[in-house]
């Protein structure tokens, strides 16, 4: 391009910049008083109280706290102030004493390779100042020398670039491994796992800690060391070459504004250490409820109890946003004033420190053209070595705010291994008795509790001063009402709860249970792996003594008529069996792991209470064939005839020990402990120990009335024809789409509209973004402008230009943070839109319970619903906005360029492009799959430590905290493996990545440079014409690289994309099969429909096939009629369908055979809704809430109290209608005897507790009873849901029922039942055979 139109093309810069100045300066004012209000505000609301309160790692139960006086609370804040950084600095002890060679290899190697880098940068500087002089003065074999070696420079540059974020990577690994090493080895000793979650109370969600807050911690850990080190590298290397050519004062000054800068950023910071603690909490609390809908999917199924969950999910959800929008508001404002003083005008300042050795210094330019082209050299390299100095020292004097980040992290980490140490203190035998203690365990071959006070971990006493011993070869019978104490009892014996009081005595060292001593829960137990493992659980395959034989399986299994799992399972596969065996199989594989191990005492903690009567005894008089010493809880009067020692307690801390002889129970002197004033549950427990009393081993259940009946068969099942095929029930399935369409439709659902919130704030980023590029340009002929008046020495122009700066850093600093914050407001819109797209349709329809059950893969959903969404928004969000900037970057610029370089500039930039593009499609590898791959892997090791959490108690008391250790570690072995895969991926393809994008495009600069040097005309000896071109090629020179670092960030939006496709596939196969679960299509389509009648009385099956989804015939035709007042009994063995009937029936089971009619829940007086069926399920499931919501659940308060009312008047009562639901409630506790709950939680009716721990089974089963009479359906459906309660209440429970008028379809084992139900379907064998009977009494 002509040198004229060069020039024409800089002075209309020039006049439009002056024509434009007050404009900015007016604009500039706006701008930084609008951040100014933004501040004042932020400022003014961070004084109100904190909306959320700060978790301090304690139990606050009754929120005393807030009552602490001024002065105190000052004081705390001075503790807290000067030991903000004491958890960081332990935790990076930890992992500087425990990297160990390799670890210090990996720091020692990244701190070389920065070396390296800083010597490499500084070599570069001087280069491509010898290129400026060079194409100055047109010496064309000079260019191509120094091009060449800038080429080789470049190619090492982008080779310690990317294996410079290697190393960090795999920094970041070990840290992770050392940390997750270490909290594991004090979590998984002594129980601390169950402690830290159902005793201790300090720490709410410790797998959030494990899983999330220690990789974060580690990865932004190793990112701050990596660029720490290399602020430290540069700023040595740089202050010693300002200094090897100008005055030390330089160095000097850059000290003084950067050390002013920090101080005054400290003084603005807000306390993100705090905010981020508290979004990590936050977000573990909105994980753990996705996770607790996974674990409990079927009950929730089917008391229909969606609507509740979602209310709980959006609650947490809008917390969680509300303290995110808070977060991203504080980064805003704070970013503002960061950028403007360490950024934009620091940079301003190092521009005022340039000017003084070239105007009057000892780099001033001579008069000849050498010189001239000598000084711009140096200007280049002066300017590179003065900023790259400012950034080093701003990098370190903002590592305190990132420091405080980190801190937040690490006192989340740090109180996690600091409450599993304490928990997992083992004491030996010394420890165990101290002097002047009365509580300490000592060893013998017999079992003693004395004088033993059992009290659980919120302060209720359940048993006073406990004597009792089991000598080896007795054996003992321990029974009392719901909630008296008799697990927990063990719980003590197995040092799960601490000893308060008193002596124990028993086999074995140490205050757990051990081989001595084996415990059979009361919920079962079993474990990942193969048929194999949970026969020899807690055991792994090395730790056996006699390694268990093929034979030795089938008898085990034979024992207790299990061998048929064989056949089903092949021997080496990992099978979920929590979800493929029933609860009575799951029952009796316990016994088979109990006569796998013979120990001396067996505790059976009434872990036989879904098997059959005849199947329970059998079970006793195996282990007492064994020699081992029984203790059994159990409400079945059957057993006594087992056991010569009965301990009966009261309920109310009392209790009694009975001795039997072979006729008859006695009393055994001097052992009573009851109470003088009898309470109602005291009572409770005189009719159980009258039903023992009154028990005989011979007579069993042989003479009760629950055998008084006539049966006489109505209808039997057909005869199955084999040759004919059995109807597919079909699985859950997706219609996969392609990418592009799944893109498409995110994007649909993202941004529906331009108009709407998420397209507004588009619409913001993009006119941000045009600003930002039109500053960039005007900061492009600054810099050219720059140059021109210090080769023409006219410094008063060139002070003018400091002036403009200063506003042009204004502006900047303004719309970078804007940039930033509407960035992660997109992410966080996008985030709520997705997750509200996802839930409306995943809590709806059962559409949960068929995604963890009925699909033919295993879908994560609670972690692509929480961590994958989020990151697949913020990633997105980078994306979109990334695309923004080098889009129009690449229009204005490519404009530019065409008026500067002409039409060849612009060819070579799109030929450069597309060769670019197409070169890196051809060698990325598949970093879709690949951080699927990650994500499912990391989904996977949490889902384990949500697993644990979730079944503490029983992996405690069987004494599997080892065995569990290593399935966690293996799953967390894998992940750490893959992800040093992944990283060595990216590693290799960094290095072409960054050469290709960023320094390559800076060579083809420097050759368009000299291209247009060699074609710049006039007179070169005059010093106008100098300036003139000196101007011209720095301002051709930020255009073109503007250009192609557009042009680079296009490029590497493709490896970006490819790594989102990964996250954008997970989520929308989710949401494939998520909408799959809404359309009858999907699930056998119109012959659903066709299959499924209403009515208002009756529940029919007509020639329905019971089949599994695993296509397991269950029943063939189901044929059978249940009328209101005919209630009916199922039975049959374990795993022959029972509870699959009433999967069937709730919906949750496809029919694909034959027709089922049942009743619908219809619309009464005030629109009310009249219940037609209510299941109770076999696994008692305790919502989230008050004690109050226990009972009403699934309703809300609200829909509560207009049904109580409703109800009232239908009974023709008109009470005060603000009382009316407690006492509906109230009665309803005391006709399920549960109302002592009332009087002894604090609270009352509003007592919020975790209740799956509060009470004992029974207790949770008798609440899912009084569920069923809340509700008063015409039928309910009750799936084995009072097997955990004495036999007298559960026929007291049946009794209410009838006398409610509740017609009932029960599924059990007990025969005491029998009396209450007028039909029986007995299912014969579980391969399709069934007869229906009626009972006559």
């Amino acid at each position: 391009m002509p040198s004229l139109q060069l020039l024409q093309l800089t002075d209309h810069g020039r006049t439009f910049l002056a024509s434009r100045r007050k404009m900015l300066v007016l604009a500039t004012g706006i701008l930084v008083a609008g951040g100014t209000a933004a501040y004042m505000q932020s400022r003014f609301s961070s004084k109100q109280p904190d909306l959320f309160g700060h978790y301090n790692g304690h139990r606050d139960v009754k929120g005393k706290s807030e009552e602490l006086g001024g002065s105190e609370n000052i004081l705390k804040k001075r503790r807290q102030k000067k030991g903000g950084l004491r958890s960081l600095q332990v935790l990076a002890a930890i992992l500087l004493s425990r990297m160990g060679q390799m670890g210090a290899r990996d720091l020692l190697s990244l701190v070389a390779i920065v070396v390296l880098r800083t010597a490499l940068s500084n070599r570069l500087a001087k280069v491509q100042g010898f290129l400026f002089r060079a194409a100055f003065l047109r010496r064309v074999p000079t260019f191509f020398r120094l091009i060449f070696e800038n080429l080789l420079l470049c190619f090492l540059q982008s080779t310690l670039h990317s294996t410079s974020k290697y190393i960090t990577g795999i920094l970041s690994l070990r840290f992770r491994k050392i940390l997750t090493k270490l909290i594991h080895s004090h979590y998984f000793e002594n129980m601390a796992y169950y402690k830290i979650s159902h005793v201790d109370g300090r720490i709410t969600n410790p797998e959030q800690r494990i899983a999330s807050d220690v990789p974060k911690f580690c990865s932004e850990l190793s990112e701050l060391v990596q660029e720490d080190l290399i602020a430290v590298t540069d700023g040595l290397l740089y202050t010693w070459r300002l200094c090897s050519y100008a005055s030390p004062k330089y160095v000097f000054w850059i000290l003084a504004y950067v050390m002013g800068a920090g101080t005054m950023i400290r003084n603005f910071s807000p306390a993100f250490g705090k905010l981020m603690s508290k979004e990590q909490h936050l977000e573990g609390e909105y994980r753990q409820l996705h996770s607790r809908l996974r674990t409990h999917a079927e009950s929730i199924a089917f008391y229909g109890g969606e609507t509740r969950e979602e209310a709980h999910i959006q609650h947490k959800f809008k917390t969680l946003v509300k303290h995110l929008s808070i977060v991203h508001h504080d980064h805003w404002w704070f970013g503002m004033i960061q950028d403007f003083l360490l950024k934009y005008l620091g940079a301003t300042v190092a521009v005022i420190l340039i000017i003084e050795p070239f105007f009057s210094g000892d780099l001033r330019p001579d008069a000849s053209t050498l010189g001239r082209a000598e000084m711009l050299s140096n200007l280049r390299y002066h300017t590179s070595v003065i900023i790259s100095l400012f950034q080093s020292l701003g990098t370190l004097s903002i590592s305190s705010r990132r420091l405080n980040r980190l801190s937040g992290y690490a006192d989340r980490i740090h109180e996690l291994m600091v409450v599993s140490r304490e928990l997992s203190a083992l004491h030996d035998k010394s420890a165990m008795q101290r002097n002047g203690s009365r509580n300490y365990v000592t060893e013998a071959n017999y079992i003693e509790f004395a004088g033993v006070k059992v009290v659980t971990p919120t302060g209720n006493v359940l048993v006073e001063d406990l004597t009792l011993t089991v000598e080896s070869g007795s054996n003992l019978l321990i029974t009392g009402p719901n909630g008296s104490g008799k697990s927990s009892l063990f719980r003590v014996l197995g040092g799960l709860w601490p000893l308060v009081s008193g002596h124990i005595v028993k086999p074995g060292v140490g205050s757990d249970l051990n081989k001595e001593i084996f415990y059979v829960p009361q919920r079962p137990y079993t474990a990942v792996g193969t048929l194999r493992d949970q026969l020899i659980y807690p055991l792994t395959a090395d730790q056996e003594v006699e390694p268990l034989t093929h034979s030795g399986m089938v008898e085990l299994l034979r024992n207790v008529d299990l061998e048929y799992l064989l056949d089903r399972y092949p021997p080496e596969k990992e099978v979920n069996w929590g979800d493929e065996l029933s609860l009575g199989e799951q029952q009796r594989l316990g016994m088979a792991r109990l006569f796998y191990h013979r120990p001396k005492f067996a505790i059976l903690d009434e872990c036989t209470s879904a098997v059959t009567t005849d199947m329970e005894e059998r079970f006793c008089s195996k282990v007492r064939a064994m020699g081992t010493s029984c203790i059994t809880i159990s409400h079945r009067p059957a057993l006594v005839a087992f056991h010569d020692v009965v301990l009966s307690l009261d309920g109310e801390g009392g209790w009694s020990v009975y001795k039997r002889d072979d006729s008859q129970v006695i009393p055994e002197d001097g052992m009573s402990s009851a109470k003088p004033s009898e309470t109602h549950r005291q009572s409770d427990a005189m009719v159980v120990q009258r039903a023992f009393s009154t028990a005989r081993k011979e007579s069993a259940y042989s003479n009760s009335k629950a055998q008084s009946y006539i049966s006489e068969i109505l209808a039997v099942s057909p005869h199955l024809d084999e040759s004919i095929g059995l109807p597919i029930v079909p699985q859950l399935q997706q219609t996969p789409r392609v990418l592009p369409l799944r893109v498409a439709a995110m994007f649909k659902i993202l941004v529906p509209t331009v108009l709407d919130k998420q397209g507004a704030q588009l619409l913001a980023v993009a006119l941000l973004v045009v600003s930002r590029t039109w500053i960039s340009d005007r900061i492009a002929s600054l810099n050219g402008t720059t140059v021109k008046y210090v080769l023409e020495q006219d410094k008063e122009s060139f002070i003018r230009l400091i002036g403009v700066s200063v506003l042009q850093s204004a502006a900047s600093s303004f719309i970078a943070p804007s940039l930033r914050h509407l960035t992660s407001r997109l992410a966080l819109g996008w985030r709520i839109r997705l997750t509200q797209h996802l839930l409306k349709n995943y809590l709806r329809n059962n559409a949960f319970y068929k995604v963890f059950h009925m699909s033919s893969k295993t879908i994560d959903a609670d972690q692509r619903i929480t961590h994958d969404l989020e990151k697949l928004t913020a990633d997105l969000a980078g994306l979109v906005t990334g695309m923004v900037k080098p889009s129009v970057d690449i229009l204005w610029f490519t404009w530019r360029m065409k008026l500067l370089t002409g039409q060849r500039g612009v060819a070579i930039l799109y030929a450069y492009m597309l060769l670019g593009l197409g070169f890196l499609r051809i060698v990325t590898p598949d970093f879709g799959d690949l951080t699927s791959r990650e994500q499912q892997l990391e989904g996977t090791f949490r889902f384990m430590h949500e697993r644990l959490r979730t079944h503490a108690e029983s992996v405690a008391f069987f004494g599997g905290g080892a065995r569990e250790k290593a399935m966690v570690e293996s799953r967390f072995e894998e992940l750490i493996a893959h992800s040093a895969l992944l990283l060595k991926k990216k590693w290799l393809f960094g290095i072409l990545d960054d050469f290709t994008t960023k320094q390559l495009p800076h060579n083809v600069t420097w050759g368009l440079s000299l291209l247009y040097a060699m074609e710049h005309t006039g007179d070169r000896a005059l010093t106008s014409t100098q300036g003139e071109l000196a101007h011209a090629l720095r301002f051709l020179a930020s255009v073109v690289s503007q250009s192609f670092l557009a042009f680079g960030d296009i490029l590497e939006l493709n490896r970006k994309f490819v790594e989102l496709s990964g996250g954008v596939n997970r989520i929308f196969e989710l949401e494939e099969l998520v909408d799959a679960a809404q359309c009858d299509d999907s699930m056998t389509g119109s012959l659903i429909k066709r299959s499924e009648f209403y009515s208002e009385d009756m529940i029919s099956f007509t020639e329905v096939d019971i089949i599994t989804p695993g296509q397991k015939m269950l029943a063939t035709k189901l044929t059978c009629d249940i009328v209101p007042g005919k209630s009916l009994l199922v039975t049959g063995p374990n795993g022959s369908g029972k509870s699959s009937i009433f999967r069937v029936l709730r919906g949750l089971w496809p029919i694909v055979n034959g027709q089922l009619t049942r009743p619908q829940d219809r619309i009464v007086e005030d629109a009310q809704l009249d219940c037609g069926v209510f299941y109770v399920p076999q696994r008692p499931y305790t919502c989230l809430g008050t004690l109050r919501d226990q009972i009403i659940y699934p309703l809300s308060q609200e829909e509560a109290e207009l049904r109580a009312l409703n109800m009232h008047r239908i009974d023709g009562k008109f009470d005060d209608t603000t009382n009316i639901l407690e006492m509906r409630l109230r009665t309803i506790l005391e006709n399920v005897r549960l109302l002592y709950l009332l009087e002894r939680e604090e609270g009352g009716w509003d007592a919020n507790l975790n209740w799956q721990d509060t009470l004992s089974l029974g207790e949770q089963q008798r609440l899912g009873m009084a569920r069923l009479f809340f509700h008063k359906p015409r039928f309910g459906i009750l799936d084995e849901c009072t097997n955990a309660t004495s036999v007298d209440v559960e026929e007291h429970l049946y009794k209410l029922a009838k006398d409610m008028g509740i017609t009932v379809v029960t599924s059990s084992q007990r025969p005491a039942l029998i009396p209450y139900h007028s039909v029986e379907l007995r299912l014969i064998d579980g391969e399709g055979k069934w007869e229906l009977r009626s009972i006559k009494h």
